[in-house]
């Protein structure tokens, strides 16, 4: 094959990729899109949140949407995270989607936690720490601001850098299920104060391609860490002493036992 018709075909990949990012996403992880990662990739709302099982993909959906968005140029994109480390996770994952997509826009400049490229684009991890006063300094005009592990992130850090991302880019939150309180507990589940917010429900056990990773989980997790990590349920402070489904059980709509109904039908 002659390098014009590499040229051609990089060119055809790209242009079929960014047409339906889902293809590219395909050719990442090497199986077809999952529904929940088909609406997150195809959506136009600006402020979405994924309530995302541990080990369903979410940094490979995440990882294709930010590197599509380096591929425009001038697009910027910033990780929070509760800790350097994790938001280094997310980053490696993008910076390895950047790197299969195979575009001929060269590198700036790279360290462990910044990319930098030739178009201008870059993706920049902060540390969210207590309080996000070193995200304030940034700003996402054109781009995304990506929290990871929102419903552990501080109140405070969503404070200082909500403002940060500009009209004309996404705020995305994902996040397993944490306690019952704070901005991504509420963000997701008062729909009356955020009727803007895109809410996507990505559950490991509603997914055949994830049923052994479930069966191994519910052997050795807990049930209220399984409940969590893939039943996706919001967990109050503390670990319950009676199971959640008991509770929910010894409570019935059915009209209590009245003393005739025991000889009823009785002759």
């Amino acid at each position: 094959m002659s390098l014009h018709d590499q040229q051609l075909g990089l060119l055809l990949r790209t242009l079929t990729e960014r047409v339906d990012p889902t293809i590219l996403l395909e050719r990442v992880v090497g199986g077809p899109a999952d529904p929940w990662q088909r609406d997150l990739l195809t959506t136009t709302a600006e402020t979405i949140m994924v309530l995302a099982s541990r080990r369903i993909g979410k940094s490979s959906t995440v990882g294709v949407m930010a590197a599509q968005e380096l591929a425009k140029g001038e697009h910027q994109v910033i990780i929070l995270s509760p800790t350097l480390a994790q938001s280094q996770l997310l980053f490696a994952k993008i910076s390895r989607v950047w790197e299969q997509i195979g575009l001929p826009i060269g590198i700036k400049r790279r360290t462990l936690t910044e990319l930098h490229l030739q178009n201008h684009s870059s993706v920049i991890c902060v540390p969210a720490g207590q309080d996000g006063e070193s995200a304030r300094g940034y700003g996402v005009k054109n781009g995304i601001l990506a929290y990871d592990e929102a419903a552990f992130i501080p109140d405070k850090v969503f404070a200082a850098t909500l403002p940060i991302a500009e009209d004309n880019a996404k705020t995305i939150l994902i996040t397993t299920p944490g306690g019952k309180s704070g901005k991504a507990y509420d963000m997701w589940s008062n729909e009356a104060d955020y009727p803007d917010v895109k809410r996507i429900r990505a559950c490991s056990m509603d997914l055949p391609r994830m049923a052994k990773t479930v069966a191994r989980a519910r052997k050795n997790l807990s049930k209220h860490d399984f409940d969590t990590e893939h039943g996706l349920r919001w967990m109050g402070k503390g670990r319950p002493f009676f199971d959640s489904d008991a509770i929910a059980a010894a409570f019935t709509d059915t009209p209590p036992l009245r003393i005739g109904d025991i000889y009823a039908g009785l002759g």
